[in-house]
């Protein structure tokens, strides 16, 4: 029988849930940062459903049962008939353990196939796939109605007709109305698809994620923009979770990825258990020319126990923003939620690059100007980050590498490799702002124009001033200033940081091997670390997160552990 199954991260004990079945987090929970992941076996089909068109299609949904397999004519375009005005997936008493499958009648998605389980599919491959449309404005293609569940999409063409130029969610698995969990749709998976907006008009995201046990994996989203609003490839902000987006390309001229963004409707709610691996978050380069406005690569303002592992996030350019790639906050959106909070984030083994700023931090915002702050963010883990090319002036002023502001508590810093940040390395919001918690270890950071802090407050000033109590211990300073107008001497520069803080000269005096990011042997940082690591950011153990284990695998998960092996 298939099965949802959950895992703890770093634990290796698992938990087993049936779906539809309610465990509390808080019953389980030891770590804090835990996150609870769920594996998505390929269910076995009991009964086949041909379909070729709308109607067909929409009759099988309204009459499926568990165990069904809806095979979609390949080379069919599918378009909406249910009264709703999108294909609609019901709410009907499926058992726990089995699934309703909505699939491509192509073999290609078949375990010997050339698109076989845990393959991320490309739109190249849409000739291989049934083609569904959205065709109202402002409706999506596929829905999920209160209440649904049991349902896994594969190899499907998800779309937007030529003649509608608007549509907010081309997927949407809850509406965002639900006032309580029970009622939401859980245990939906998008599986190998190919979902898109077109050139011209406003396509808002490619799926919302509001519910319970969700998944979108090895897919290929792109082309979601909108002139009127924010656009992501994926977000939600009314869904309890857990959610899984693994091994999938992003596309978005906003957010790629978000998780809040709007006060939940089920009191109380943060989504939880959130788990975001291997994806390629990127955005059009003819946007930038375009004229479109682009935001952020990835954004959390309401979210809590978050593993974002093995992932790029790149081209992040100033216009809708300022350029930061990754922002991190809590936000009172819409005035309602003061509950809402961003904690317990795993932000590891990730490329951030080709951005005007890396990271910002924020503690707490509002979108409504009076109303109550929200809970600060805490508790946020950076460790073995490749940061490259930010600050270019091809992606806009900038420069930050990373902002941490208002009031955030518990930020760990480790392990991070930063190669252009030419405006600063670390900043607080002013000189009164005091982010309690800082662990900032074993980095190597290019220190260009400013370095932790500016001007007279440089170095061990902002630290004691901004960060306290902190824990700060074998970082690399890179001292590439020479050129500028505050160029600034190795000796001096030291001077002003605590004094396990290394100056190299330039980067050539960092050591790394030809071609690489990985340190040679003979590198004065090579396993320099008091955690016996190299300092700076593990390569290999980044590019084996970026690799990764299949999407779907129901083998426990374990936190990755961030060491490399012996060289010979």
């Amino acid at each position: 029988m298939s099965r949802f199954g959950w895992f703890r991260v770093p634990a290796l004990a698992v938990l087993m849930l049936i779906p539809g079945n309610r465990v509390s987090l808080t019953q389980t929970q030891q770590d804090p940062y835990q996150v609870g992941i769920f594996c998505i076996p390929l269910p076995s089909g009991q009964r086949t459903v041909n379909v070729s068109n709308g109607d067909e299609l929409q009759r099988a949904l309204d009459q499926a049962a568990g165990g069904d397999v809806i095979m979609l004519a390949e080379s069919a375009t599918f378009l909406p008939v249910a009264r709703e005005g999108s294909f609609m997936l019901r709410n009907r008493a499926v058992p726990p353990g089995e699934w309703v499958t909505i699939r491509s009648a192509s073999r290609a998605f078949d375990a010997g196939g050339a698109l076989p389980l845990s393959t991320r599919v490309d739109k190249a491959n849409a000739n291989v796939m049934p083609k569904i449309r959205a065709t109202m404005a402002n409706l999506g293609a596929l829905r999920a109605e209160p209440g649904a569940r049991g349902y896994r999409l594969i190899g499907l063409d998800v779309g937007v007709d030529d003649s509608v130029k608007q549509v907010v969610n081309l997927i949407e698995l809850g509406a965002a109305r639900d006032t309580t969990v029970e009622t939401e749709p859980s245990d939906i998976v998008i599986d190998r698809c190919y979902l898109h907006g077109n050139d011209a008009g406003d396509f808002r995201r490619g799926v919302a994620l509001n519910g319970v046990r969700l998944a979108v994996v090895d897919s290929y989203l792109e082309n979601f923009h909108d002139a009127n609003s924010d656009s992501q490839a994926i977000a939600g902000w009314n869904g309890a979770g857990p959610f899984k987006i693994v091994n999938n390309f992003l596309e978005a001229a906003s957010e790629n990825i978000m998780f809040g963004g709007g006060d939940p409707a089920v009191d109380g709610l943060v989504p939880s258990d959130i788990e975001i691996r291997r994806n390629l978050s990127t955005k059009r380069p003819e946007w930038k020319t375009g004229g479109v406005a682009a935001k952020n690569a990835f954004e959390l303002k309401n979210a809590r126990r978050v593993l974002v592992d093995g992932n790029t996030f790149e081209r992040v350019w100033t216009s809708g923003q300022n350029g930061t790639a990754i922002v991190l906050k809590s936000a009172n959106q819409d005035g309602r939620c003061t509950w809402c909070v961003t904690e317990y984030v795993t932000f590891s083994n990730n490329i951030v690059r080709d951005a005007a700023s890396g990271m910002a931090i924020n503690a707490a915002e509002t979108g409504v100007k009076g109303t109550p702050l929200p809970a600060r963010a805490n508790h946020i883990r950076i460790t073995n980050v490749l940061f490259q090319n930010i600050g270019a002036a091809e992606w806009g002023t900038g420069g930050k590498l990373l902002r941490i502001t208002n009031g955030v508590s518990d930020v760990a810093i480790t392990h991070v490799t930063s190669t252009s940040n030419p405006n600063g390395i670390l900043d607080p919001q002013n000189t009164s702002d005091l982010n309690p918690n800082l662990t900032f270890k074993y980095n190597i950071v290019e220190r260009r124009l400013y370095g932790i802090g500016t001007g007279g407050n440089e170095g061990i000033t902002t630290i004691t001033k901004n960060f306290a109590p902190f824990d700060y211990n074998q970082n690399v300073l890179v001292n590439t200033s020479r050129t500028t107008e505050q160029s600034i001497a190795d000796v001096a520069l030291k001077s002003r940081y605590p004094l396990v803080t290394s100056v190299a000269s330039d980067w050539d005096a960092v050591g790394f091997e030809k071609g690489s990011y990985r340190l040679a042997p003979a590198s004065p940082y090579y396993r320099a670390g008091d955690d016996g690591r190299d300092l700076g950011a593990d390569v290999d153990a980044l590019a084996a997160a970026q690799a990764g284990p299949p999407s779907s695998s129901c083998g426990p998960a374990t936190a990755p552990v961030g060491r490399r092996p012996n060289h010979p």
